[in-house]
């Protein structure tokens, strides 16, 4: 037994100089194998996962979020009168990396798991954590398959087609436009589902369906939107959603302004949130655009007051957090919620009141078990917290009000941004 703890010694000095100029989280993993602490002290922690894109393509997606996480960590360290250990996983924006690193991750017990961004590397993770009944939140990722397949993964931000409700209200019923267009790249599958979603409460709300006066679709193989452009203003609509890539929408704003197409409101998705297109919108005094995000400091709870002070405590008063980093910070007070609520509920519950909420012998058997195993260790089961995710409602986060209603998609306020005459206008929220 010395043999192999000097080995394993040696092992982690090996790989702990390694890893201090790589950045690795093996080192991590592998000096929790073999020095986890006292048993005392493992009872006193409560760990959360992190499961981001801290390196490769995604990683300033990825690191945002963790600073969400992190910030939110500092203010609440700990729950049911317990530690949180944050354990870190980065699969570095790749599918292949970050399967070894989804199952290092589980292997830690960690009562919660939160990421990724990217939905490829999130959708990777989704049978591991499903099979480990661990509840995991994604902070950005909307791919609707992530929650459709798998009842233990959550999302914190809304779903994609979702900004097609908003929107839509944010043109009627804030703005007064009830003439309107759409605009998407040929075989955009989910710009299809998205302005479908535009199309139809526009219909509703204007009790109109000749409200939609042109649906028009941008060629993959060229640039010149100049038939586009002239085809919106021969229709007449007074708001067109634009529903492309910040890329895609800075040329096509370009060219409509090139062709005196001023007067129109463009709306966008929630990726318009990009600094190259609001800076280019901005620079462009005639144009009038709105698009939907999680997050505004101009709409706001009392705890975006919070977040927002102790992020510029934190990185500086001339720093702005991101979206992402306000639904990250949302993200972990959600798991310590749910965890609280769950140990609550178990020592609530007599264990005939446990057995009597289930039908079958073996269900009854299992769901007795992780109530028992609760109450000694006093840190509730996953499954136990995934039931008390579902049940969160009116939660006051940095990024607007969560409910889960029973289900894991989060039914959530959306904020509509509004850039005119060069300037930020007043945010406009949409419940």
């Amino acid at each position: 037994m010395r043999k192999k703890r000097k080995k394993a010694v040696c092992c982690l000095l090996a790989l702990a100089m390694v890893c201090s100029m790589t950045g690795c989280t093996t080192y991590n993993n592998f000096k929790a194998a073999f020095f986890p602490g006292s048993k005392a002290e493992q009872e006193q922690t409560i760990k959360i996962g992190i499961y981001e894109a801290t390196s490769g393509k995604l990683s300033d997606q990825g690191k945002a979020e963790v600073k969400g996480i992190e910030l939110a960590h500092d203010l609440y360290g700990t729950v049911l009168d317990k530690k949180v250990e944050l354990v870190y996983g980065d699969n570095q924006s790749s599918m292949y990396v970050g399967e070894t690193v989804i199952q290092e991750l589980i292997s830690q017990n960690p009562s919660v798991i939160l990421g990724s961004c990217g939905e490829t590397v999130t959708l990777m993770a989704s049978d591991y954590i499903k099979a480990a009944s661990i509840p995991a939140i994604t902070i950005s990722s909307t791919n609707p398959l992530i929650t459709a397949n798998n009842e233990f993964y959550f999302t914190a931000t809304f779903a994609e087609t979702r900004q097609g409700d908003a929107l839509a209200d944010y043109a009627f019923t804030g703005r007064g436009k009830d003439v309107v267009a759409t605009v998407k790249l040929s075989s955009d599958d989910t710009a299809t589902a998205t302005i479908k979603r535009f199309t139809n409460r526009m219909k509703k709300l204007s009790e109109n369906d000749r409200c939609i006066v042109g649906s028009f679709e941008l060629p993959q193989d060229t640039g010149d939107y100049t038939d586009v452009i002239e085809k919106i203003r021969e229709s007449g609509a007074k708001a067109v959603f634009l529903a492309v890539p910040p890329s895609t929408a800075r040329a096509f704003l370009q060219q409509a302004v090139d062709q005196r197409m001023t007067h129109i409101t463009w709306l966008g998705g929630r990726s318009w949130d990009d600094e190259d297109l609001l800076n280019f919108v901005k620079s462009q005094k005639k144009l009038d655009i709105a698009y939907p995000s999680d997050f505004s400091q101009k709409v706001s709870t009392a705890r975006t007051e919070e977040f927002v002070k102790a992020y510029k405590e934190k990185y500086g008063e001339g720093e702005e957090p991101s979206e992402a980093t306000a639904v990250a910070f949302d993200a972990y007070l959600l798991a310590l919620q749910a965890i609280e609520d769950a140990q609550n509920t178990v020592m609530e519950l007599t264990e005939e009141e446990v057995r009597s909420r289930y039908e079958t012998e073996a269900t009854q058997k299992a769901a007795i078990a992780e109530w028992k195993q609760a109450r000694e260790t006093g840190i509730p089961t996953g499954r136990q917290i995934k039931l008390m995710l579902e049940q969160i409602k009116n939660f006051q986060g940095a990024s607007g009000i969560i409910s889960y209603n029973g289900k894991n998609e989060a039914a959530k306020s959306i904020t509509i941004n509004r850039i005119s005459g060069g300037q930020e206008q007043p945010a406009y929220n949409v419940e």
